[in-house]
């Protein structure tokens, strides 16, 4: 439960982290619609601002349209005629993505008073950047110190199920049983510890996010994809356990036989 947590954390801060983009796009508001030829004026203005990758013109109609999809059409029927601003949509270059050089940006337009109001997610471009490294690195190495946990756990669960069975084992083996025919048991042993264990866990957690997920639609964006990883513990663990029972048996034998 620990590693599909864990995974289930890496898996949201990656979906986080794509989105990061999205957080250097500023939206510069117009006091009044402009024509043509203030458009292409401010454009080349503002294209000339070392940081500015592209420029792109939101006239109220298509401001309108995009608010109807990512919002309720309901609030803009209570209201006559469209009260939505034209506006321009700027993004960033891709090496120039950081908050110093957003903020730098937002300065610059807010001085400018053919604009109303110059907003972009300031505040979560930093948050992210701050906690980025630590958002991806914390939980791979949790998840990897995790992996060897199980393996060492699973591998001395057989070990002592050998030493609780050392007569039964020197007995097969003076009777000419092969290293297969004695490891077999113990490594299918591991193998069903891996499965059972894995996906019992696996399913309590699953019943978790989707309890979670339930309450708080938000998050299911960020745990798309996470029955792949669920399986994949799964398998992974399974692995484990069939490596960590035949490991141990190998060298039970190679000592004591």
């Amino acid at each position: 439960m620990l590693l599909a947590a864990s995974l289930s954390f890496f898996l949201g801060a990656m979906r986080g982290i794509s989105h990061r983009d999205a957080f250097y796009e500023i939206e510069a508001f117009f006091v009044e619609n402009p024509g043509p030829a203030q458009i292409d004026s401010l454009r080349q203005s503002i294209l000339s601002i070392k940081p500015v990758e592209a420029v792109r013109y939101i006239d109220p109609d298509q401001a309108k349209e995009e608010f109807r999809t990512n919002f309720s059409a309901e609030m803009l029927d209570l209201i006559e005629g469209n009260p939505l601003p034209a506006s321009f949509r700027i993004t960033l270059q891709p090496k120039r993505r950081n908050p110093m050089d957003l903020e730098s940006v937002m300065g610059e337009l807010n001085r400018w008073q053919v604009f109303d109001m110059v907003q972009a997610p300031l505040a979560w471009s930093q948050w992210i950047e701050r906690w980025r490294f630590d958002m991806v690195f914390w939980p791979l190495l949790v998840s990897f110190l995790l992996l060897v946990t199980l393996g060492l756990i699973i591998g001395n669960a057989v070990r002592l199920t050998l030493y609780s069975r050392r007569l039964l084992v020197e007995n097969m083996k003076y009777a000419g049983g092969s290293y297969f025919f004695i490891q077999f048991p113990f490594v299918l042993e591991g193998f069903m510890q891996g499965v059972i264990g894995s996906s019992a866990a696996v399913l309590v957690w699953a019943l978790i996010v989707w309890s979670l997920e339930s309450n708080l639609p938000v998050l299911v964006p960020y745990l798309t994809g996470l029955g792949y990883i669920l399986v994949s513990i799964v398998l992974v663990v399974s692995l484990i356990g069939t490596y960590a029972s035949y490991r141990s048996v190998r060298v039970f034998l190679q000592k004591s036989l």
